[in-house]
């Protein structure tokens, strides 16, 4: 079965993850470990970590995805900024280790002013100061693929190795977002370019890297380097693409997480319209 679910509202306490994602029928759910947009840290309580334990249990979503605040900027040229960013993603690290969180996505960075080889070689000198703090024995870290907008890092499967290499010994991966691969110039919603991307990934990350895929239409062209999501089959990616992903050998193995604009019922009917695209099995 193909696992579909969407990113959902962590606010009041994390337990509650798990209501609101049966309550859209989600099968896997994605979720913010502190606030996105403030840098103050919020300890949990061990009575909502008990009660986000056993919702996990009860409801069986599975798996559990925890996307970085978007403050962190692993690349920047500002050492105050690097050292806040570094210690604010060891510290949702640290809850996803204790909660046994499957992944954890990432914005790597941004260049901003900088040559792009020092905004890597900032994000690889980051991670070896996280990694230096923990040892991940639960939770996959996952670099997203980015659009290309601002001196985004992570646009091009090329920059997304250089960051994976240092690291091949840990627990390290890619987490796909269909919107913004579009946006970067790779063309997946056409078989040709869909086989290109994933033959792509395959020669030289490895296709056991990737590990989640955001599913999120596009507003903007292709090759537009801009990141703004739309609702699935209402943006220039189109169904085609989504349906590549959905049925095919690897990807389908692999949890679909929505990050759709929130508009009344539309995480319900994205994920019904991914749903109707799974064809069935051939019986054999």
């Amino acid at each position: 079965m193909v696992k579909i679910g969407a990113h959902v509202s962590s606010s009041k306490s994390i337990d509650l993850v798990f209501d609101r994602g049966k309550e859209i029928g989600a099968d896997t759910v994605q979720f913010f470990a502190s606030s996105p947009r403030s840098w103050a840290w919020k300890e949990r309580t061990d009575q909502e970590k008990e009660l986000f334990r056993k919702k996990r249990k009860q409801t069986g979503i599975s798996p559990v995805v925890v996307h970085s605040s978007y403050l962190f900027n692993l690349a920047s040229a500002d050492e105050e900024l690097r050292k806040k960013s570094v210690n604010g993603v060891i510290n949702e690290l640290k809850l996803c280790e204790e909660l046994q969180i499957d992944y954890y996505v990432i914005h790597a960075g941004k260049a901003k002013g900088l040559d792009e080889k020092q905004a890597i070689k900032n994000i690889i000198n980051s991670m070896k100061s996280v990694f230096s703090e923990l040892d991940l024995k639960h939770t996959t870290f996952l670099y997203e693929t980015l659009a290309g907008q601002k001196g985004e890092i992570g646009k091009t499967t090329d920059e997304l190795l250089e960051l994976i290499e240092p690291f091949s010994d840990r627990k390290v991966g890619i987490c796909i977002d269909t919107c913004h691969i579009y946006s970067a110039g790779y063309r997946i919603n056409t078989e040709e370019g869909f086989y290109t991307y994933k033959e792509e990934i395959k020669e030289k990350i490895g296709l056991e890297k990737v590990k989640v895929i955001h599913c999120n239409d596009s507003k903007t062209p292709f090759n537009s380097r801009k990141d703004r999501h739309e609702h699935i089959g209402e943006g220039s990616i189109g169904l085609k693409g989504f349906e590549l992903f959905l049925n095919d050998e690897y990807f389908s193995n692999l949890p679909f997480i929505l990050e759709t604009p929130k508009t009344g019922d539309m995480d319900i009917i994205n994920m019904k319209k991914l749903r109707n695209l799974i064809k069935a099995p051939v019986a054999q």
